[in-house]
């Protein structure tokens, strides 16, 4: 089979295309996996016996560890390999998944906790940086058509947003099947971890296979430098470099504005059915899990239209993420006004729509304008910064949402992000066309 025949040493001789499925192929599977928790995952730590106050404790000791080791962890990746440091935590997310399914205890929970979050840190832009190097090596199968590096990233999206939102329905069916079969387990939720777990070790066989490192490539880094003043020179270059700059202040208000509507859409949906109906039934909380794997099909959509987009724009990336982050935080503006089902459903998901369309583009103009032997670094800068942004959302917007509503706090996100649009205005043009790669 052409998709898996062996490469030969030197030059490789894969095509763009081979390798754009290849890459988007173990994608899926793996954005499949985490999808399998995304929707018990909080059922779980209350089915365990903890209250809301240790659930954020968890949580704080999990999205802090993935941030306080995401860029360290990153020159890891860039000196010693990224497949093998991706693979490095598959096994630590495994070892996670195994102390979670037995954990009966807070602190027990908070180890657990800490593993999962330094698995997220490890494999944080290993296999992206990867795909980027290994995309420009390849020849191109058909001259007269040439293959973008941004229409390549735009199918590996689709495919991980396809894989969230099959994985998301996967793992909310999975507790309503043990409860179906009658089995015996602690917890309905456990068999989502047993399969996980079993996932896992079949996604790091399939890595194996489908994902292939440039020996040559790996020997060109430079390995002179130390872990931490290669972070310390890439957090420098992120905050100083004209484009990346610009791209980072953006990525601050992208975090805090996703974790403001991820945490809070369903307490607010519940309140709109709450008033519309008698209360919530059956049928009402099955709308819920509906509305999670169309946000990822709509993410998937997104990345397939930023295709025609960016050609509309005449292949301005900077012109493309400024029309849509407007028009995102319009729609914010208007689903923080809705109070029926319908309103809130169709501007919920034309948000994630318009959100989500220019990450393609923005995953671009990073890659652009990275040095390559620093890109796994500069990768889990951009993700530490949208972890921070979503870290200072979570308190600010919690506070507002508690004692305002959380209408004022969607109000807020929704001007910031128009009012922080015009930072991509700031971006020099020279720097925001389509590179003929």
């Amino acid at each position: 089979m052409r998709l898996f025949e062996k490469q030969r040493t030197g030059r490789s001789k894969m095509t763009r295309e081979v390798l754009v499925w290849r890459y988007a192929i173990q994608q899926f599977i793996h954005w499949t996996i985490v999808g399998i928790t995304i929707p018990v995952l909080i059922l779980l730590f209350q089915a365990r016996g903890f209250n809301l106050q240790d659930i954020g404790l968890v949580m704080a000791v999990w999205v802090g560890s993935t941030a306080v080791l995401e860029v360290p962890l990153g020159g890891v990746a860039d000196r010693y390999g990224r497949k093998a440091t991706y693979l490095g935590s598959l096994i630590v997310n495994i070892l996670g998944c195994f102390a979670l399914l037995y954990v009966t205890e807070l602190v027990e929970m908070l180890f657990s906790a800490f593993m999962l979050g330094a698995s997220r840190a490890i494999y944080s832009g290993t296999l992206d940086a990867w795909f980027y190097d290994a995309f420009q090596q390849c020849r191109q199968q058909c001259r007269q058509r040439k293959l973008t590096f941004h229409t390549a990233q735009s199918y590996v999206n689709m495919s991980v947003t396809i894989g969230l939102a099959l994985g998301s329905l996967l793992g909310g069916w999975l507790p309503d099947y043990v409860v179906s079969t009658g089995a015996q387990w602690a917890s309905i939720y456990d068999l989502n971890l047993v399969v996980v777990i079993v996932a896992n070790t079949f996604l790091i066989a399939v890595t194996a296979v489908l994902i292939r490192d440039n020996k040559e490539q790996n020997k060109a880094v430079d390995v002179k430098a130390t872990n931490l003043s290669v972070s310390v020179q890439v957090l420098s270059e992120a905050f100083t470099h004209d484009v990346i700059k610009r791209l980072m202040q953006t990525t601050i208000v992208y975090g805090a504005v996703l974790s403001a509507v991820e945490t809070f859409w369903q307490p607010y949906l519940m309140a709109i059915i709450q008033t519309t109906t008698s209360g919530p039934n059956e049928s009402s909380i099955t709308l819920f899990g509906i509305l999670a794997g169309l946000y990822f099909l709509m993410s998937a959509l997104s990345s397939l239209f930023s295709i025609r987009l960016l050609a509309f724009c005449n292949g301005s990336h900077k012109t493309l993420m400024l029309a849509t982050r407007i028009l995102a935080g319009l729609v914010l503006i208007a689903m923080a006004n809705s109070d029926e089902t319908l309103s809130f459903t169709l501007s919920y998901l034309a948000f994630f729509f318009f959100f989500t369309l220019g990450n393609s583009s923005q995953s671009v103009l990073t890659h652009e304008n990275t040095q390559p032997q620093h890109r796994s670094t500069m990768l889990s800068v951009s993700s530490l910064v949208v972890t921070c942004g979503a870290v200072v959302a979570s308190l600010l917007f919690g506070f507002i949402s508690e004692h305002y509503g959380i209408s004022l706090s969607w109000l807020i996100c929704g001007g910031a992000l128009v009012v922080s649009s015009a930072w991509f205005v700031l971006i020099p043009d020279n720097h925001s066309a389509v590179a003929q790669q």
